[in-house]
């Protein structure tokens, strides 16, 4: 990493749900020249094509069925594990049923008796230490933009502290 005469031959890819345990020497601009992160789905067309690429992914043949009030019924952050966890449970039923492919059906079921995670500070604690390492502001939800860096750092410290971090 430190030898710049690799600097735009090599691409490093340094992934992690916690960027604040990487150590700051590999996160400095020169070696990790953009930081991205990824957030949950925000709006009901983001969970749709999330749901999409997973059901490509996983090869799971669902009936065609407009998605979009589908996805408005779910009331709580969901995350891209949480959409194949509900997918592959839906494929189950169907199996079970001895069928092949999901239904609208299937999937509101599964909807309905879904329990998510319930460790809300974790995941407040990652998606603001992930506002706060991100280098682009393009990356970074709407509802995170314009925070104050000052206020954002206290709140993840509050958190970590709550957590016992």
């Amino acid at each position: 990493m430190g030898n710049t005469a690799y600097r735009g031959k090599i691409l490093w890819f340094l992934i992690t749900s916690r960027p604040d345990l990487i150590p700051i020497d590999l996160k400095r601009q020169g070696r990790a020249e953009e930081h991205l992160a990824l957030f949950y789905p925000d709006s009901v067309e983001e969970k749709i094509a999330l749901f999409e690429a997973l059901k490509k992914k996983l090869s799971i043949k669902v009936e065609q069925a407009p998605l979009h009030d589908l996805f408005k019924k779910i009331n709580f952050e969901i995350s891209g594990a949480d959409i194949e966890a509900i997918l592959v449970r839906a494929k189950m039923h169907a199996a079970m049923d001895k069928r092949i492919i999901v239904t609208k059906a299937d999937l509101e079921n599964t909807i309905r008796d879904f329990i998510p995670p319930s460790y809300p500070h974790e995941i407040a604690l990652q998606n603001l230490v992930a506002v706060l390492e991100c280098t682009s502001k393009q990356m970074v939800p709407k509802r995170f933009q314009n925070l104050d860096r000052g206020k954002l750092a206290q709140e993840i410290r509050d958190l970590k502290q709550l957590l016992q971090i």
